[in-house]
Formats: structure tokens, sequence, C-alpha cells
């Protein structure tokens, strides 16, 4: 029986949240999708997430924010930013911050595929370390 993986989405961009969607559809994970960083810390303190899909620049705050708060509750939850806006310094400093991976718009779905398989072989790991 395949593990259901959660996937928290903070976007408030259309296009990232129905490409991100339309990926999940035919697989076994379970979206939630918010677009602020108040939503995204909600859910952050009340479910435990496989991956986090956040974007750069929010209504309220930042990805910095939302990955703080993720870092708080959980260091095992994959993230990954989707950046729009940053260049070079911008993309070494999240990685440095711990981001996992970086994606830039307009997503394309082999990206997002390869994101979560490389989430599903974490997640892997992770139930084979508890055995």
């Amino acid at each position: 029986m395949e593990k259901e993986l959660k996937a928290l989405l903070v976007s408030g961009q259309r296009e990232n949240k129905r490409i991100l969607l339309s990926v999940l559809r035919d697989l076994p994970v379970k979206p939630y999708v918010v677009s602020t960083t108040v939503q995204a810390k909600g859910y952050i303190a009340s479910h435990q997430f496989s991956i986090v899909f956040c974007d750069e620049l929010l209504r309220d705050g930042s990805y910095r924010d939302v990955f703080a708060s993720l870092r708080a509750n959980s260091t095992a939850t994959q993230f990954v930013l989707v950046m729009r806006d940053g260049e070079w310094e911008e993309y070494l400093e999240a990685l440095k911050l711990g981001v996992e991976e970086v994606l830039r718009p307009p997503l394309s779905p082999i990206d997002v595929d390869l994101t979560l398989i490389h989430a599903f072989r974490h997640s892997a790991i992770g139930l084979l370390s508890q055995v």
C-alpha cells in the first residue's frame, strides 16, 4: 500500500497553483492550498507535511516566514521554493537557509514531477530509518 503524502501549496499565483494541482491530481498526494503566511503557519502547526511548495513572495510576507515556521515544527519536511524574482544571490541564500529545491516559474510538470520523486524518496528513507 502506498503512503499518501501531504503537500502544502503556499501561493498567491493562480498559474502556479493550477500546475501544481494538475501534477498532484493523479498521485497519492493530498494537497492543501493557502495563499498567505498566516494561513500557512496555521496549517503547519496542525498538520504534518511531506513537502511544501512556497512562492518567494506572498501578500503578507515571504517564504522565509513560512520556512522558519516549518523548521520549528519539522526538520524532515521537504521545502521547495518557487522563486520568481530572485537572482543568483537570493538562490544561494535560500540554499544556505536549508531550502531543498528551487523552481522557477513558469512551472513545468516535469520539474514538479522530479521534485516529487525526490520527496517520495526522502519520505521512504525516513520510513525505513524508523523500522
